[in-house]
């Protein structure tokens, strides 16, 4: 009998056998084919020898090796259930960007990790449990939907002011520490703690900012709104020092504001400096101002 892609098929599990250093089930098929199933994926699923379980043909080949998923005992494919959320962090995605996620547990005590955009509803002051559609099974893990780190292919207006709530701060993989924020759309994101020192902002505030576009695909991020500057006004600043820019185009000035904040501005190589200066803010990126001279 030859086995199909994507179809159930019940094995007789004969024995178990050392390869290596691992352990598989020998199992018999409908055709009497011999096919191994690696024993540590499905320590949960109190497989037996002399049991029928019935597996699905994930892949065959092109030797002809033959991968199945046996079905799980609690969980199906497709159907939606209840997961005990037990903590959050942060985790580097496919892209190699920090993204905010629930950790959460399965019945059998296993830790699952799903992006907090992916759960559906979770309301980080409320929520503790979530519920999920499980995708897939491969290999006995729980598959709930491919990573989503970012708003991405939804129009935003960027001139529309929202609210924003911190609900957590917690250090990520690359050892910056993060604000866990969710919009008004209860959607989760994150925000560099360092880039806005002098905001104010703190787990358990809520703040105004706006959704940013940074890539041409359509991402975004959140930037708030800064508290001493506006884009399009006027501030007067005081010189600290003058250098010639290490390219030749220009010069760099250091200035401070009457908050006592210290900005690098690039100007032209003909600008005469003073010891007070007035620049228009262009535009605010990752809480800082980009200043232009008049």
């Amino acid at each position: 009998m030859k086995l199909e892609e994507g179809k159930r098929y019940d094995f007789l599990v004969q024995k178990t056998l050392e390869i290596g250093d691992n352990t598989y089930f020998l199992l018999k098929g409908p055709g009497n084919e011999k096919n191994l199933l690696r024993k540590e994926y499905y320590k949960d699923y109190k497989i037996s020898i002399n049991s029928i379980i019935n597996c699905r043909v994930d892949k065959i080949n092109c030797r002809g090796e033959v991968f199945l998923e046996p079905a799980n005992p609690y969980y199906t494919e497709g159907e939606e259930y209840d997961f005990e959320i037990s903590g959050r962090d942060i985790r580097i995605n496919k892209e190699g960007e920090s993204v905010p996620v629930l950790l959460l547990k399965d019945i059998y005590g296993n830790e699952l990790v799903v992006p907090m955009n992916m759960a559906g509803l979770y309301d980080s002051r409320r929520s503790k449990s979530v519920s999920l559609k499980i995708l897939r099974i491969i290999k006995g893990r729980i598959i709930f939907t491919e990573p989503v780190s970012v708003v991405k292919g939804e129009k935003k207006e960027e001139d529309d002011v929202l609210e924003f709530h911190i609900y957590d701060k917690m250090s990520g993989m690359d050892g910056k520490d993060y604000f866990m924020v969710s919009d008004p759309d209860n959607k989760h994101h994150l925000l560099p703690a360092d880039q806005y020192s002098y905001y104010g902002l703190k787990k358990g505030r809520s703040f105004r900012g706006r959704f940013i576009k940074y890539h041409a695909t359509g991402k975004y991020k959140i930037e708030p709104l800064n508290p001493y500057y506006e884009k399009g006004r006027e501030y007067d600043f005081e010189l600290i020092s003058v250098n010639e820019r290490p390219d030749g185009q220009g010069k760099v000035l250091l200035v401070i504001d009457h908050h006592g904040l210290k900005h690098v501005v690039f100007v032209p190589g003909d600008f005469t400096p003073r010891d007070k200066l007035t620049f228009r803010v262009e535009k605010i990126r990752k809480g800082r101002p980009l200043l232009v001279p008049l």
